[in-house]
């Protein structure tokens, strides 16, 4: 674990797995070569912000295996702490096969039943950190299967309990549910209680929230405790809202930014690592946003999640042409 003189400021905590991402754009029935990339939402996360220049620590598990070898590996050579992912042989490490739309839109299929980031328990969590966390992010696979589950709710808890903001990107994917809408909305709306900032796609907002109005939506989310809804919609840019007090909400939408789409696979992962980053550098809310959803459009420019994110130097150079465009 972490030394007690260099507790994480950041950590992220999930699952981390291998992405399949077909080469060709098609179904995966009609595509025949895969690229092999690092995945995972919430490690995507820890890389992104890693990227950045903000140290940042993952909490999870991978199989005894190859593969989850490699992807601790590849967290260490992005900069990430993997001082507290444990390898198991109890079952692999996760795979996911990726399909690409030809708008640049993904769709998985998941190898993952049993796999290691389930069986995450809370006595794996390295709780000397959460006093000196000032962020945790989590993310809604987690949820999906116990002992995992309730670990993640638990980290959450600790966290919040210790002073630390608590980020939750619900990353949807009913398949992992077994379809199964009322159990996603039971534990989701669960973490929701420990949850500082709610970072959900406006299609896993209202399924969550079980509305088709996305004002009533928003509301309902923040009865539950996030004070921060950032809705992301795709080229149509991210709507934020914040409570300022209760039932006080202040809203503002940052367009997204004109590019190429190539895959839009982590897009919204970069979006998340982009807006805590600012946080933790003080920015205002607009500004740490307006970040996230610069390196967002960076990403879907380039081919696969964990490997499109960029550093510092290139999200100030595309800004700045942007910018200057």
């Amino acid at each position: 674990m972490t030394s007690s003189s260099s507790f994480p400021m950041v950590a992220c905590l999930g699952e981390v797995l291998i992405d399949f991402i077909a080469e060709q754009i098609g179904t995966l029935d009609k595509v025949h070569s895969f690229q092999r990339a690092p995945g995972g939402a919430p490690a995507n996360v820890a890389v992104g912000i890693a990227r950045l220049g903000v140290p940042c620590s993952f909490i999870g598990k991978v199989g005894a295996d190859t593969f989850g070898a490699f992807l601790i590996s590849t967290l260490k050579e992005n900069g990430v702490d993997t001082s507290a992912i444990l390898q198991t042989s109890e079952a692999p490490t996760a795979l996911a096969f990726v399909s690409r739309s030809e708008s640049g839109d993904p769709h998985f299929l998941f190898y993952r039943d049993p796999c290691a980031d389930t069986l995450l328990t809370e006595s794996d969590l390295p709780r000397d950190w959460f006093q000196h966390l000032r962020f945790l992010h989590v993310g809604g696979v987690s949820l999906t299967r116990e002992p995992s589950r309730t670990t993640t709710i638990q980290a959450a808890k600790l966290a919040k309990n210790s002073g630390a903001r608590v980020t939750f990107d619900p990353n949807l994917r009913l398949a992992l549910w077994s379809q199964d809408l009322s159990a996603c909305r039971e534990q989701m709306h669960a973490l929701l209680a420990y949850t500082d900032i709610f970072l959900p796609s406006q299609e896993e907002l209202l399924t969550i929230m079980a509305t088709q109005d996305v004002g009533d939506a928003i509301a309902k989310t923040h009865r539950l405790g996030p004070s921060i809804v950032c809705v992301k919609r795709g080229a149509h840019g991210v709507l934020i809202s914040e409570e300022k007090s209760e039932g006080d909400l202040r809203q503002f939408s940052q367009p997204s930014f004109n590019v190429k789409v190539v895959d839009a696979t982590g897009a919204g992962d970069g979006f998340d690592a982009g807006l805590i980053v600012g946080l933790v550098r003080g920015l205002s809310l607009e500004a740490a946003v307006k970040q996230g959803t610069a390196i967002a459009s960076l990403v879907t420019t380039k081919l696969g999640a964990m490997t499109a994110l960029p550093s510092e130097l290139e999200l100030e150079r595309f800004l700045r042409e942007y910018e200057g465009a």
